[in-house]
Formats: C-alpha cells, structure tokens, sequence
C-alpha cells in the first residue's frame, strides 16, 4: 500500500522519503525508500527514546515476518537524522520505559561509566535533566560500532545485546506482548544469568542490570520458558555457518561475540 501511494503521489528518483515517528515509522518508510524505484533518499525525525538512540541510526530499515523480527528488510542509510529531545516529553511512561532499555544496553556493552550514570540518575526526571548527553553517548557508540562493521557481520552484533531472546520473546507472543524494550530487557537478564552461570560472566552483573532495569519501570522476567525462547531463536539474523552469535558480557561495559552451535 505504501510502495503504490508513493507512485501515486509521483515520487521520482529526485526525491526523499521522511520518516516522522518513533521506530516502526521509520523502518516502514525507510524500506520503502530503500526499494522503491530501486532505492531514493530518506530522512529520519524519530519521536521515541527508543528511536532516537537505536533504530533511526545505522541505515537498518526492516518488517517483521511471522518467522521472525525485522528478517526482511535492507541497509539503506538516512541522508540525515533530525533528533529533539522536547518531543520526549509528550510520551508516556511505557513508551519512554521501552527506550530505556536500548539506552541501558549502550552502557552495558561499550560503557560503564554511563552504566554507572544511569544507575544514579534512575528515574525518568534525572535522565531528561541530562537527556542530550545520553542521546549523544548512545548515538556515537553506535556510530563507531556501524562505522566499522556497516553489514552486520561482525562488531556490529554487538548492538544487539539481549536481542536474540528479546526477538524470541516477541516472537512468542506473535508480537502482542512485550513491547520490544521490555523484551529486550527480559533478554538481557536471562542472556547474563546463562552466562555467569557458565563462567563467562563477572558473578554480580545480572543482578546490577536487574537494579537498572526495574528503576526505570522495566521488567526483568516472563514466564516463558528458556527452551522456547531458544527454538524461537533459530531464525535469528546472527546465525552464520549454522552457528548462532550470542552476544555476552564479559562484565559491564565488557562483551564479546561468542557463536554456538545451533
């Protein structure tokens, strides 16, 4: 429907897509863009926490299948990203909640001073006192991270920290549950506590997440079994060679790519 309004409205190659809402608009109109007339320019002006800081940058545009999360889909970069934190404001609680999530992997993965800051910030108010330093520690630790692995076959795996379960958890609820932060969230805490228990981990780490997490309204577990996350996890895009990419801390701030035989 969007690919035949587009025609109708007599888009040509000269012109540009923009993308005015939180991450679904932007994928949506960012795939569109990607694949009409074989590809013209988009511009994003994401509206979300979770926008801002994750999916409006690194040029990933994709829709969900029923096999999986975001499984078609292209890498096709914004010519520009237009980012204001005053629209934050207007979102309720859940929705900046669902953000926070995608601020706090940032911190996990790559950073643990603004782990740290996010821990004695906790709560909404604090962080939106500081909101511009947080969208641009976010932004520039993905933007080094697409930087060097644009394609997703390498680094960039790193971005999805607590993604593989998150997807599944998604998943298994034919994406009528968990919003994709509380998901990913979920995902997090069960990923880590995987791997302390397996000896990879520093001992203590899932539980400073779970203390994050739950500051900022989101939850730390569902009832859902492990076995069914992990068959639903099957078709996850970090599977190459028949191997699935985990991706693990090795304490905060500290990760790794560890691939697993599926």
């Amino acid at each position: 429907e969007l690919w035949e309004a587009m025609m109708a409205a007599g888009l040509t190659r000269t012109d540009a897509v923009a993308a005015l809402g939180g991450g679904v608009v932007g994928d949506l109109a960012g795939f569109a863009a990607a694949t009409i007339l074989r590809g013209v320019d988009f511009v994003q002006i994401p509206t979300t926490l979770l926008a801002q800081v994750d999916s409006s940058v690194g040029g990933k545009v994709a829709v969900d299948l029923q096999a999986g999360k975001n499984l078609a889909g292209a890498f096709h970069q914004p010519r520009l990203v237009v980012i204001d934190p005053d629209v934050l404001q207007s979102l309720p609680d859940r929705a900046f909640s669902d953000g926070m999530a995608e601020v706090i992997k940032y911190g996990c993965i790559r950073n643990g001073r603004f782990f740290a800051l996010l821990e004695a910030l906790g709560s909404r108010a604090a962080v939106m006192e500081h909101i511009e330093d947080v969208l641009i520690c976010c932004c520039d630790i993905k933007r080094q991270v697409v930087e060097n692995d644009e394609r997703d076959k390498g680094e960039r795996m790193i971005l999805n920290f607590g993604h593989t379960l998150g997807h599944s958890l998604e998943k298994a609820y034919h994406f009528q549950g968990p919003s994709h932060g509380e998901a990913v969230g979920v995902g997090m805490v069960r990923i880590v506590r995987a791997s302390e228990a397996a000896g990879f981990t520093a001992r203590g780490t899932a539980d400073e997440i779970v203390s994050v997490l739950q500051a900022y309204g989101l939850p730390v577990s569902d009832p859902i079994s492990d076995q069914i996350l992990a068959a639903g996890a099957v078709n996850d895009k970090k599977s190459l060679n028949g191997k699935l990419n985990l991706v693990l801390l090795k304490e905060i701030g500290r990760c790794a790519v560890v691939p697993i035989s599926q």
